[in-house]
């Protein structure tokens, strides 16, 4: 086996104390590089810590001990993933031979199902040492999350070098960077990320923006400038949050918007992608949709989602205003059919029609707003009118469940006008269009029933009562069924 001369880095840290940000970042590149080789040839260390790396005397780090090294193989790999050793949480099924030491083995390495993602947290575990001179012992971790609690004794090291450290140390393996090449993509941008936390924490971006303004020219601090700083606060603002750190997240946002305007859009498509990761907690997501319109006040699709949510929770006075603000933005026909179809499904039905004739008013061809506004008329026993926007609707359009609602609304008039043959017609030809319309099916069976026709009758009956429908009138029409068989 290969000899290596020098100091390995336990004992070096002993004579030199703790290392800088540029030797942090010099010896991380190092040691991924080492790393993706051994990755690369099937093997993954087992041991990484700092007696096991040797600072030679060219400069350059060496690591050694492959004495517990793990090959790489499918069975292997089979053998912990199948017992949860690669994702978030750990298994148990599948032993393999344990190598472990204490502060910088992880939890799956320790219960015998190490992966590649296992020399990763070590290697963050050392170089926590190395940037606090300190050892791991003395650190203590929180007590939630698990994480070591070190950035406060190495105030010297970087948000972006010390962020990619801790996700190195992830308490799981599937929250870690999954291979080298992850690690050296993000080793590549650090040193521009560096300087750009610099920027946004120093006293001078903060208090004397103006000098930067005179000095760089208008172009470049509002084109290029302000842009990147923006970029780098709002990247920030979004790690906090996902950290559940909601006044970091909104100091950050909050400054990022104020220098430079057009990153609220960004903050706002933030917000909805986190609404729509949480739409199974209405409670979250609403939360959520709120925060992307206070970022764009102008985003028509999250007042929309927003008044969805709140109908969800029944709450029914956050819904209308959504519809209402929608309307303010954009007040097309579209909006007030929206507006209507929800006073409809409310039960509010003079709201609902005064909405569709709002749509209707706007757009002569809005076939769904006449549709709806038809079936409001037979309600309220306007069976003249209801016809007459059906037979309208139906010029109108091709679209066949459409046409077999309007067919519906027609026949359900004709019915009512003791017109019945007319009504069967019509009843019969939106049954044909769209056979699971439920409410044509019980009203074709009342029409059969007044002219005679007993057997297709007790078809269409049985059929009325036991499908499926959420179509308020069929409830009321199977009730007043059951009421005839009674008293019969």
């Amino acid at each position: 086996m290969q000899k290596f001369e020098g100091n390995n880095l336990a004992e070096w840290i002993e004579n030199y104390g703790r290392i800088t940000q540029d030797i942090a970042f010099e010896w991380l590149l190092q040691l991924i590089i080492i790393l993706d080789t051994v990755h690369c040839s099937g093997f993954f260390h087992r041991d990484i810590k700092p007696e096991n790396i040797i600072y030679q005397p060219n400069g350059k780090l060496a690591l050694v001990d492959f004495g517990g090294a793990r090959q790489i193989t499918r069975t292997y790999l089979m053998k912990v993933s199948t017992s949860g050793g690669t994702s978030t949480g750990l298994g148990s099924g599948h032993e393999i031979t344990a190598i472990r030491t204490a502060c910088y083995s992880p939890l799956e390495q320790i219960n015998g199902q190490a992966v590649p993602q296992s020399d990763f947290y070590a290697l963050g575990r050392t170089l926590v040492h190395l940037v606090t001179g300190v050892s791991l012992n003395n650190i203590k971790s929180d007590e939630k999350t698990g994480r070591l609690l070190w950035r406060d004794r190495a105030s010297h090291i970087d948000k972006p070098l010390a962020d990619l450290i801790d996700d190195l140390m992830a308490p799981f393996p599937g929250q870690r960077p999954q291979n080298t090449k992850i690690i050296l993509q993000r080793l590549q941008r650090l040193p521009l990320q560096s300087k750009i936390q610099k920027l946004t924490r120093s006293k001078t971006f903060k208090i004397s923006g103006l000098v930067v303004f005179i000095s760089l020219g208008f172009l470049v601090v509002f084109k290029i400038i302000l842009p990147g700083v923006a970029n780098s606060l709002v990247s920030q603002g979004e790690k906090s949050e996902i950290e559940n750190n909601f006044s970091t997240s909104q100091k950050n946002f909050n400054f990022a918007t104020k220098i430079y305007p057009p990153a609220r859009f960004s903050v706002s498509k933030f917000y909805l992608e986190q609404a729509s990761r949480n739409i199974n907690n209405l409670q979250s997501a609403k939360k959520y949709y709120q925060l992307a319109i206070k970022y764009n006040e102008r985003d028509l699709g999250a007042y929309n989602s927003l008044a969805i949510v709140c109908r969800q929770m029944r709450e029914l006075d956050c819904a209308i205003n959504s519809y209402q603000k929608i309307l303010e933005l954009k007040p097309d026909w579209e909006g007030y059919y929206r507006l209507g179809s929800f006073y409809d499904d409310e039960g509010k039905e003079e709201l609902a029609q005064k909405q569709y004739e709002i749509a209707i008013k706007l757009n002569k061809n809005a076939v769904v707003a006449i549709n709806n506004l038809s079936r409001l008329k037979n309600l309220e026993k306007d069976y003249e009118q209801a016809a007459k926007l059906a037979l309208e609707g139906l010029s109108k359009t091709k679209e066949p469940q459409t046409q077999a609602t309007l067919y519906k609304n027609l026949g359900w008039a004709r019915l009512m006008q003791k017109k019945y043959t007319e009504a069967e017609k019509y009843l019969a030809k939106a049954i044909d269009l769209d056979n699971e319309r439920i409410d044509a099916v019980c009203l074709l069976s009342q029409a059969q029933e007044v002219l005679g026709k007993i057997n297709e009758t007790k078809l269409w009956w049985e059929a009325c009562m036991i499908a499926k429908s959420n179509i308020p009138e069929v409830y009321i029409w199977r009730q007043q069924l059951v009421d005839r068989l009674i008293n019969n």
